[in-house]
């Protein structure tokens, strides 16, 4: 089904012919370098429409003479589907059919098991086949994986599609290190910061997704071990925590007014000034069917979800005594 890593995946060496040439010189087609490319529309219901028929992406390239142009059909595959062995020969012969033209279905690939069944050829009649579709495939097994920072920064586009084929590596930290540290080595910070996104969006892991996430915090900013880059890390990591309790505490006051709680001065402030997000949790839950504020406040006892926070003296006399709030069932 398509997602973000999908779109990306198929929808990235269109507008990059230099990543894209390479990509054909790994198919041994014989293709010179220097390509051009033209999108064509990827809507292969035919008409009249009877149900739906999209394909991925769908490219007119010619050839730098000019001689010779052909439709490439990108096709990305994260796992097996076998409605795809219907499907694949009928987009060719839809866009053979439409374009006159020489048709070329590139099927990528982000493990081994979907990529040799991608491989295989698709055949339709009886006896002699009427119809044989055989995919081209890009994988884990044919993709180079990129080891050498040198290597990434060569073309920093085709290391990202290379990231993307080997993103369920065992090895897939050391291969993003690479790839991240020959990204950081750009000077051109637009386009190192777009394609650093785009990087993170063609991630189908979310084990992936987070170490790239890490790489770039530490990469694209002053380096921990030095007191300046250490400092403004603990610094961001401080601003990102103090956002999520003042979000929290903004959300607690909302659903008690929206409970019809009284709330006083005292109590907002008792709730914006808290810095513990595990209490400030708590507090929520309890207000989801809490009847009083002391219900809401009462100290936590063992069968709450979360430990008891440390407290001062004197919020412990005070907890002791049951928190007391206008509009509260004690008053």
């Amino acid at each position: 089904m398509p997602n973000v890593s999908h779109d990306t995946l198929h929808g990235f060496l269109p507008g990059r012919p230099k990543a894209l040439n390479r990509a054909l010189d790994l198919l041994d087609l014989g293709i010179p370098t220097g390509v051009t490319t033209e999108t064509l529309p990827t809507d292969a219901s035919g008409a009249p429409k009877m149900f739906a028929r999209q394909m991925d992406s769908v490219l007119r390239v010619v050839r730098p003479d000019g001689r010779d142009p052909f439709i490439l059909l990108v096709e990305a595959q994260t796992r097996i589907e076998s409605k795809k062995e219907t499907s694949w020969p009928y987009y060719v012969a839809y866009l053979r059919d439409r374009y006159k033209l020489e048709v070329v279905l590139l099927v990528l690939c982000v493990d081994t098991a979907t990529a040799a069944w991608a491989a295989r050829p698709l055949r339709t009649g009886l006896g002699r086949p009427t119809q044989v579709t055989v995919p081209h495939v890009l994988g884990p097994s044919n993709v180079p994986r990129m080891s050498r920072i040198q290597d990434a920064s060569a073309d920093l586009d085709f290391a990202a599609f290379c990231v993307w084929i080997h993103s369920n590596d065992p090895d897939i930290e050391g291969i993003l290190t690479v790839v991240g540290e020959a990204l950081a080595q750009d000077t051109d910070r637009e386009a190192r910061d777009d394609l650093a996104g785009l990087i993170e969006d063609g991630l189908g892991s979310e084990h992936a997704r987070k170490i790239w996430r890490n790489l770039m915090e530490t990469l694209f900013t002053p380096r921990q071990g030095t007191i300046v880059g250490d400092a403004r890390l603990a610094g961001q990591e401080e601003g990102r925590q103090e956002g999520r309790v003042a979000g929290k505490a903004e959300q607690l006051l909302r659903l008690m007014e929206r409970r019809g709680f009284c709330l006083t001065e005292e109590t907002r402030q008792r709730v914006i000034t808290c810095a513990d997000m595990p209490l400030l949790d708590l507090w929520f839950d309890r207000a989801i069917d809490a009847t009083t504020l002391d219900e809401i406040f009462a100290a936590p006892s063992s069968t709450d979800r979360v430990p008891a926070p440390a407290q001062s003296p004197e919020d412990t006399a005070v907890a002791g005594q049951g928190p007391r709030a206008p509009g509260s069932s004690t008053n």
